[in-house]
């Protein structure tokens, strides 16, 4: 069965998660949620070498796997993408900044991150990282953003030469809750094809 690691944010919600994507195996959609603990002080490469043995554990047993990351998990399931690049077959980014950014206030890289150095540091490694992809590369990433996200600017989540979509929602919760559910249609087929 095709696994489906799902990376959520900073709340590392993972009961809710697990709910709305059950439904996903008929599909052929095994998902898995994975928290990862943006706010307990840890290191991000001690949560990305975590990742990276889940990758290599499913790899090893012969399944297909692909990444979804919602919010902070963004950047972090394209981290793992980087480091397996050739074992991922696809990756989605759910309304999750990829990059600093020049945003001031709010919205700012410092203001968004101040709360998990993990996060931070999944962001910064990730723009080193995004610069090693090919065109190849980018065919398998899809992004998600709502037509306004209080949290995320645009510049921050866009990947040039991936799927990149928006969909007719405001705001950041709504986005991703309705990436997963009202538009999963978009991220399922985008997982299966």
């Amino acid at each position: 069965m095709h696994k489906i690691l799902l990376i959520p944010g900073l709340g590392d919600q993972s009961l809710h998660l697990r709910f709305i994507t059950k439904q996903w195996k008929k599909f052929g959609l095994d998902v898995i949620v994975c928290p990862v603990g943006w706010r307990d002080g840890e290191a991000f490469t001690l949560k990305l070498n975590r990742l990276l043995k889940l990758v290599d554990g499913f790899t090893k047993d012969g399944h297909t796997v692909s990444l979804i990351g919602n919010s902070a998990g963004g950047s972090a399931v394209l981290n793992v993408f980087a480091a397996r690049k050739n074992a991922i077959y696809r990756v989605v980014n759910i309304c999750g900044r990829l990059r600093t950014g020049t945003t001031k206030g709010f919205q700012s890289f410092e203001n968004r991150t101040h709360t998990s150095i993990a996060f931070a540091q999944s962001i910064t490694m990730l723009e080193e990282a995004e610069k090693t992809f090919t065109a190849k590369d980018r065919a398998k990433i899809m992004t998600i953003r709502p037509l306004f996200d209080e949290l995320v600017p645009d510049d921050t989540l866009l990947i040039q030469g991936a799927t990149n979509v928006q969909i007719p929602i405001l705001f950041h919760s709504s986005g991703i809750l309705s990436a997963l559910t009202l538009f999963s249609n978009q991220v399922i087929s985008f997982l299966v094809s």
